[in-house]
Formats: structure tokens, sequence, C-alpha cells
């Protein structure tokens, strides 16, 4: 009967033992599995993290090349805007330039064109006043010549005048004398001095000149 209980409580001893200790096996399986996992899981999360500061490190490696690039593009974008900008702007100062030389020349042509206009001018007026120079002394001259024509004849006819009073006067004196001598008349001392009186007096009006001032009668 003892020996019966005590291999009850050997086998209760041995099962309890074999509990715990199956137990115990199994928290620490369990809590080497748990580190494995953690262990593994800490990996993971390394790897992970790894990966990450790689893909961090490649995004930026590539983006510091793209910025690099893109840097050394705008660069070039630059240096070409800036090279366009010089090349608009010597075109801009070539353009003035041309302009301004352009100008210069219209202003240099528009006062030579109208200096010859002005010359011209001159020139037209001076030939005008020339030829009404030329005209008043062809009129004057013509005038003049008028004139002494005119004084010509006046002085022709005053000659002729004169010349006829002289004949008629000669021919007055020459019936006189030969009445004087036909008739052997006498007639008062003064009768032929008033005679010769009045025959002046006739010629003197028949002369177209300026009467001249009479001599005192007798």
């Amino acid at each position: 009967m003892k020996k019966g209980v005590l291999i009850i409580i050997g086998l209760l001893i041995a099962s309890s033992v074999a509990f715990f200790g199956f137990k115990h096996y199994k928290q620490q399986a369990d809590r080497a599995l748990a580190e494995q996992r953690q262990l593994a899981e800490q990996e993971r999360l390394k790897a992970e993290a790894a990966k990450r500061a790689e893909a961090e490190a490649e995004a930026h490696r590539l983006a510091a090349l793209k910025a690099q690039k893109d840097a050394e593009e705008s660069a070039r974008q630059l240096e070409k805007l800036r090279a366009e900008q010089a090349d608009a702007e010597a075109a801009r100062l070539a353009a003035e330039q041309a302009d301004a030389a352009a100008a210069a020349e219209r202003a240099r042509l528009a006062r030579e064109k109208e200096a010859l206009e002005g010359e011209a001018r001159l020139a037209a007026e001076l030939r005008e006043k020339e030829a009404a120079d030329a005209e008043a002394a062809r009129r004057a001259a013509l005038l003049k010549l008028a004139e002494a024509e005119q004084q010509k004849r006046e002085l022709a006819d005053r000659e002729a005048a004169r010349l006829a009073a002289l004949k008629a006067q000669q021919a007055l004196e020459e019936q006189a004398a030969k009445r004087i001598l036909l008739n052997k008349s006498i007639f008062p001392a003064d009768y032929k001095r008033r005679e010769h009186y009045y025959m002046t007096i006739d010629m003197w009006n028949a002369e177209p000149a300026a009467p001249k001032k009479a001599p005192a009668q007798p």
C-alpha cells in the first residue's frame, strides 16, 4: 500500500517535474523564439532602415545630380540669355546709330536743299532785279533818246523857224529896198526903224522857243 502511494507520489512528482520542466523549457523556448523573432525584426528593421538610408542617399545623390544638372542648364540658359541680351543691345545700339546717322544725313540734305533753294531764290531775285534794272535802263535810254530826238526836232524846228524868219526878213528888207528904189518916196525919219521893229516882233512870235525880252520901242 505504501509502495503504491510512493509510486503514485513519485509519478506525481515526476509529472510535476516534467510539467514544470516542460513549462520551463517551453518558456525558455518561447523566450528564445521571441528573442529570435525580435532579433529578426531588428535585423529586418535594420535592413529596411539601411534600404531607406540607401534609397534616401540615392535620392539625395540623384537630387544633387539633378540640381547640378539644373544649375548647369540654368547657367547655360543664363549665359545664352546674356549673350542674346548682349546681341540685342548691340543690335539696338547699331540701330540707334544707324537712325542717328540717317537723321543726320536727312538733316544735312535738308540744309543743302534749303541752301540750294535759297541760292536759287537769290539768283532768281537777282535775275529779276537785273532784268528790271535793264528794263528801267532801256526805258530810261529810250526816254533820253526820245528827249534827245524831241530836242533835236525842236532845235531843228527853231532853226527852221529862225531861217524862215531871216528869209522873210530878208525878203521884206529886199521888198522895202525895192519899194524905196522904185517909189523914191520920202518917209518920216523913224519909218524904217518902226517897220524893222514890227518885223522883229513877228519873227519872235513865229519861233517855238520861250519869248525873249522885246527891245524898247523907239
